[in-house]
């Protein structure tokens, strides 16, 4: 199960993945910053999870998990907007 679920991860994550290994392969001296960069969305992919097994170790059910996001919605998206138009403009102001 657990080689199925990294097969059909891998076309989300390796959207990540390939095109830095691609990058630092050409460019070594961007090695230490792609790194940096591929520790920060690998600790960014794993805390969610963590905290989601950390909760069910503790006992919270699936119906309170499912609960939680159904009564936070607006401020879930809300803030899902800000932080993609802070990372457009980070995006369009580096680049």
């Amino acid at each position: 199960m657990g080689c199925v679920v990294a097969l059909l991860e891998s076309v989300c994550t390796g959207q990540v993945y390939v095109p830095t290994i691609v990058l630092v392969s050409r460019a070594p001296g961007l090695r230490a910053q792609a790194m940096g960069w591929l520790v920060l969305y690998n600790v960014m992919f794993l805390v969610p999870l963590g905290a989601i097994l950390a909760a069910a170790w503790w006992g919270v059910g699936s119906e309170r998990m499912g609960e939680f996001p159904r009564r936070h919605l607006a401020a879930f998206k809300v803030s899902m907007a800000i932080l993609f138009a802070v990372l457009g403009v980070l995006v369009l102001a580096t680049g």
